[in-house]
């Protein structure tokens, strides 16, 4: 039990680490750019409730009673926001390439975290849980990476590479 609410505790860090990177990425955007961020920061948000609403349950020596995993998570590929001209803002701030970048290694490090915890849990309904928010968080890295690769070009274009 001790090991599965440490790993509930981590992933809330995560979590909370993705809300306050995606939030702050939408308020230095406008337009798309800063309505995709918004959409992240919520999901990041919902992901961090339901991983408080487990933690409390377990805290208190029960086992949530709720299937979590069985949520519509709508991971139907990747945003429709994301277009070239989406890229291209993207590409041209160097505060949201960092905000993409940081994404890129928060949504990795949860993957494998969520991966990991589902693995050590020997109860059904958290193990699918686990395993949902994994299915999840990766989709976002793989959005997040393409939306990096593809903002690259941009960003150099924008860069001067002069001495500060």
């Amino acid at each position: 039990m001790d090991n599965l609410l440490a790993a509930v505790k981590k992933g809330l860090k995560g979590e909370l680490d993705s809300v306050t990177i995606y939030m702050e990425a939408a308020e230095k955007a406008d337009g798309p750019v800063a309505e995709f961020f918004r959409e992240r920061g919520k999901e990041e948000q919902r992901h961090y409730n339901w991983l408080l609403s487990y933690y409390k349950d377990l805290s208190r020596g029960k086992m949530p009673d709720q299937n979590l995993a069985a949520e519509v998570f709508g991971m139907d590929g990747r945003s429709p926001l994301v277009t070239p001209e989406f890229c291209r803002r993207v590409g041209s701030s160097q505060h949201l390439v960092t905000a993409v970048a940081a994404g890129v290694l928060l949504e990795v490090e949860a993957v494998r975290h969520y991966r990991k915890a589902a693995e050590e849990t020997v109860d059904p309904a958290l193990r699918a849980f686990f395993d949902t928010l994994a299915d999840w968080e990766e989709q976002h890295y793989k959005d997040l990476l393409a939306i990096q690769d593809e903002s690259e070009r941009y960003w150099f274009d924008t860069q001067r590479f002069e001495p500060f």
